[in-house]
């Protein structure tokens, strides 16, 4: 991975061997800016496509700075969409105390998006915590996978139906898996595997279980890990949709004239 070079070539840089190291480095982050990783790509065809690759930046950015009321509300608009729908969705959790679920999902979702890191620094904050304030904890993890989604606002619209478009199938992939898995899931709970006999239901729930995993064993909680995936076609099947989408555009376009 180039992340690690880069860092190991930025440690070792010293005034004695700064110009000996410079173009890897150079070469390193046109590499990282560019997104490419390719040994047959000389190091002149790199600066070339980052100075390529910069110029269109400046350009974009100066056409954001002169763009129109209209065009600048526009930017952003299926990513909102999305949020308000997600929000929804993932109240369904917390209105039934699913709140392991709602972070599992979120988790699975930020990392999908390229926010592993903003993840990775809310376990950091809460992990040391014997006493976890799971609410709090999802009310952060949420605002981080926001955050990182509006990120997406900025690179244009076809970035912005790409990872949307991506992200609902990666939730419904998780919904769906979740689903298949749950038959598999009781059968391994009830399983003593010291006696490879079957427990039946009512010896697991006279067992020292938390609350929330033996609601887990349930076959109503098989339904609703089935409505979940019912839910979540319904809220945004229509973000996928080429005639909403148009419909939404042009009404977000007449109510702000």
């Amino acid at each position: 991975m180039f992340y690690r070079e880069i860092k190991d070539l930025l440690n070792k840089l010293n005034s004695e061997n700064i110009e000996e190291l410079k173009p890897n480095l150079i070469r390193k982050v046109n590499e990282l800016v560019l997104n490419i990783n390719d040994d047959n790509i000389s190091d002149d065809e790199l600066d070339m496509l980052y100075n390529f690759f910069i110029m269109r930046e400046e350009l974009r950015r100066e056409v954001s700075e002169n763009i129109s009321e209209e065009d600048s509300l526009m930017e952003g608009l299926l990513i909102e969409n999305f949020i308000k729908e997600f929000e929804e969705f993932i109240s369904e959790f917390e209105n039934k105390d699913y709140i392991s679920d709602a972070i599992e999902l979120i988790n699975t979702s930020i990392r999908s998006i390229g926010g592993i890191a903003r993840g990775y620094r809310l376990v950091k904050k809460y992990a040391p915590s014997e006493d976890i304030d799971r609410v709090q904890y999802l009310m952060e993890l949420k605002s981080e996978f926001y955050k990182q989604l509006r990120a997406y606002s900025s690179k244009g619209i076809y970035e912005e139906h790409f990872v949307i478009c991506g992200l609902i199938n990666v939730i419904r992939f998780e919904l769906e898996e979740k689903s298949q898995e749950h038959g598999r899931h009781v059968i391994s709970m009830l399983t003593d595997y010291r006696t490879k006999k079957m427990k039946s239901l009512e010896e697991f729930e006279r067992e020292n279980h938390l609350g929330e995993l033996k609601t887990k064993m349930t076959v109503e909680f098989g339904k609703e890990l089935q409505r979940r995936i019912y839910l979540w076609d319904s809220l945004t099947r229509k973000l996928q949709d080429h005639y909403y989408l148009e419909n939404l555009y042009e009404e977000e376009s007449n109510r702000i004239k």
